[in-house]
């Protein structure tokens, strides 16, 4: 009776486990820079990936179809961008962003989510 009870425990806290990590492993989401997605080749080409830059001239709102086109930088590297959907608030060219989504053949990285980084409010005093 008691050897039930042990192994009814086991495989609860077993399952209880493996809920926990892979809700865990598919919240945690790791980003790329613009430099670092180029160097990889082809490898992340038409897979779901978060880029992380700084936004930069020229940007195009079309806000009849909800359409919002631009370029991220970093480290030299340019990537033109296509987003369908609201502008987010304190977009404008040099605010940090992550965009998710995937690169198409055609050289344009598909956004399916813009996410502005906040600034830092904290300086050092000159």
């Amino acid at each position: 009776m008691r050897k039930k009870y042990l192994v009814g425990a086991v495989i609860l806290v077993l399952a209880v486990g493996y809920l926990f990590y892979l809700s865990f492993s598919s919240s945690v989401s790791y980003y790329v820079t613009v430099s670092e997605f180029y160097s990889k080749g082809t490898e992340l080409y038409n897979t779901d990936v978060r880029v992380a830059g700084t936004i930069s001239d020229p940007i195009d709102w079309n806000a009849e179809d909800v359409e919002l086109s631009f370029t991220i930088t970093e480290g030299g590297k340019n990537m033109e961008v296509a987003y369908r959907g609201a502008r987010p608030s304190g977009f404008k060219a040099g605010s940090s962003i992550l965009v998710e989504g995937k690169y198409s053949p055609e050289g344009i990285f598909m956004a399916s989510q813009l996410i502005m980084k906040c600034p830092s409010k904290y300086e050092l005093e000159e």
